[in-house]
């Protein structure tokens, strides 16, 4: 049977039966070809390995029920799918072939597990660098470090070390240490460094930080001296166009009072006068007056409008040229001030790189960029060439989290196997699921906007060229998952509700569009559900009970709930860790039983606790 080659796109919200969707589609193309080793052909990437597993437990399952012939809704769904495409064939396909193909296809993946390809897209990263380690000039026998942030700090720390040592880096640290405390920030740059020191590892920031790589800290000051010898030039420059309005203005026998409140005047003076103290600022005021022409009030005598009327034009030019160098001048300030901590980023870098070399380590969030930097440098990436010829069929999970880096990896991957023809006369198949709404992971690439222009319409029909939305030569199709399976009626009715209101004061229309077309779920469940808001004045409180604000109201939430619900069935969210420990703290003060990950630490048990102080009276007897 010949495939048509397909690109969808699935917009799943929250309880949509994005997984159910997935392990269909998969099943759909494992038994709809008489190919029943297909399996081998198909990668599938989920955004954790806890996600990787239940796809993979779930199409093994599905696969057993088929095979056993139990009636089941997937069983049902598959079914009627793989008719639906095969509807113009003499012998469409009958249940009992589906369930002797599940059967065959089941034996066939428990035989060869291992190239039954359910992975997360770091896995499917790594596996890519580790086998074209040699090709990509890295060390055969690399350590994977996945926690970038404890060898940043020691890099920042082997820096720190240099301080006295060597000059330059002296002076440099020094530098930042004095415009962190102008900045009101702690004078100790330790900790602010290692948190700084972060952005080495965001990949929206790599390829910029590439580019300046190689300059040393003597670059960073000509730059440096550079701009601060053009500020004085546009100092000069400023005071020089102040005078001459004010000139104009007073050669032509007209008082600064005459000017509509002295707008115009007064940004003249400020020019003349503030430019260097930094009290000038690019007056919108003035800017409004010269663009509604109001320079006068209507009650002035005629002969002072008509000597005003007479200097506009000249009054015009030196403005412009004033907001001209104004604009110039803020913005080598602004480049000024990124100066010294750009030039400890790169030496924080040069660190890093010397500790991954000295210590044979590659972190794991540099590996999107290796691959990246190897494909651009190719029209068919060699690195590609063994994987793309296994796989044909991609399902991808939780696209609105994968970065641009690792998007851009796959293209050339993908629009290899959708262009391609097999030897079964199959094409490529790419599968998308996703929701921008849930996007959490901006910082590790991830941009919402990405899978926004993936999911939207294409306005123009034709395929010739690639665009954000559709980077292949092949037809797009879209779906909407519409219907919420998991949650209560009040609740869905709620989210709908209060996402379409708040869509309003968005500024980006693409995110608003989204929430208004993306807050339209359709409800399952018969319950009926309770959402109920509460709010704490906490502007109000009394500054030593803040902090227990949230804590007491969810203790007068849980005591004051209906006895029909078990304390088992309550779960407690929080913005941030260090509020979800000061519930917990309060709920164990107050004999309300709770777990949580700091309960189930070691060092929190009271049985643990006493050990080691009856351990720490034995050993320390003299303490008192």
């Amino acid at each position: 049977m010949s495939e048509k080659s397909t690109f969808i796109v699935y917009n799943a919200s929250a309880g949509s039966g994005k997984t159910f969707t997935l392990v269909k589609e998969t099943l759909v193309l494992l038994l709809s070809t008489d190919d029943l080793m297909r399996f081998k052909r198909i990668l599938a990437i989920t955004f954790t390995n806890k996600a990787a597993g239940e796809m993979k437990e779930r199409i093994v399952h599905y696969l057993k029920l088929f095979a056993d012939r139990k009636d089941n809704d997937m069983l049902e769904n598959v079914f009627q799918v793989i008719r639906t495409k095969e509807q113009t064939l003499e012998a469409p396909i009958t249940k009992t072939l589906l369930c002797i193909r599940a059967k065959t296809v089941l034996e066939n993946i428990l035989h060869n597990y291992a190239a039954f390809s359910v992975t997360t897209i770091d896995s499917l990263t790594h596996r890519i660098i580790r086998s074209f380690a040699k090709d990509l000039g890295l060390s055969l026998n690399f350590e994977v470090e996945m926690d970038g942030g404890r060898l940043l700090e020691e890099a920042v720390d082997i820096l720190i070390a240099r301080i006295g040592k060597e000059k330059e880096i002296t002076d440099l640290l020094l530098q930042f240490a004095l415009q962190k405390s102008e900045e009101d920030k702690s004078w100790d740059i330790s900790r602010e460094l290692k948190e700084f020191a972060r952005t080495l590892l965001n990949e929206d920031d790599l390829r910029e930080l590439e580019k300046v790589k190689d300059k040393s800290i003597s670059d960073y000051k000509s730059l440096q001296s550079f701009l601060k010898s053009q500020n004085e030039l546009l100092e000069i420059q400023a005071k020089k166009i102040g005078e001459t309005a004010l000139d104009l203005i007073e050669n032509n026998g007209i008082d600064i009072k005459d000017f509509n409140r002295s707008v115009i005047p007064n940004h003249f003076k400020k020019l003349r006068d503030a430019f260097e103290s930094n009290e000038f600022l690019p007056n919108v005021t003035a800017f409004k007056h010269f663009e509604n022409q109001t320079f006068y009030g209507k009650t002035k005598p005629a002969a002072v409008k008509a000597s005003i009327d007479a200097i506009v034009p000249e009054l015009e030019t030196l403005f412009a040229q004033s907001m001209q160098v104004g604009k110039y001048y803020f913005l080598n300030k602004t480049y000024l001030k990124s100066i010294v901590p750009m030039a400890v980023l790169n030496m924080i870098q040069k660190e890093l790189e010397q500790l991954k070399e000295e210590n044979n380590i590659r972190l794991n969030a540099e590996f999107n960029k290796i691959i990246n930097d190897e494909i651009r440098k190719q029209p068919v990436p060699f690195i590609y060439e063994r994987i793309g010829q296994r796989y044909s069929d991609y399902f991808i999970d939780e696209m609105q989290d994968t970065s641009i880096l690792q998007w851009e990896n796959l293209i050339p991957l993908i629009g290899n196997a959708l262009h391609n023809e097999y030897e079964d006369k199959t094409r490529g198949f790419l599968l998308l699921v996703g929701d921008a709404k849930q996007a959490i992971y901006s910082f590790r690439g991830g941009k919402a906007t990405q899978f926004i222009k993936l999911s939207e319409e294409q306005i123009d029909e034709s395929l010739e060229e690639e665009t954000e939305g559709n980077p292949f030569y092949i037809e797009k199709k879209l779906e909407n998952l519409s219907t919420n399976y998991r949650s209560d009626s009040a609740i869905v009715d709620f989210t709908n509700d209060f996402f379409t209101h708040i869509s309003k004061y968005l500024h980006n229309e693409s995110y608003e569009k989204l929430y208004v077309e993306g807050n339209k779920q359709k409800i399952k469940s018969d319950k009926e559900g309770y959402v109920q808001i509460s709010f704490v004045d906490k502007k109000n409180a009394e500054e030593e009970e803040k902090d227990l604000l949230y804590p007491k109201k969810v203790l007068e939430i849980i005591e004051n709930m209906d006895t029909a619900f078990q304390r088992k069935d309550i779960c407690i969210l929080t913005r941030k860790t260090k509020d979800a420990r000061a519930v917990a703290k309060y709920l164990a003060e107050n004999n309300v039983d709770i777990v949580s990950s700091e309960t189930l630490l070691i060092n929190n048990s009271e049985k643990v606790q006493f050990c080691i102080n009856l351990l720490k009276f034995i050993h320390f007897d003299m303490d008192k």
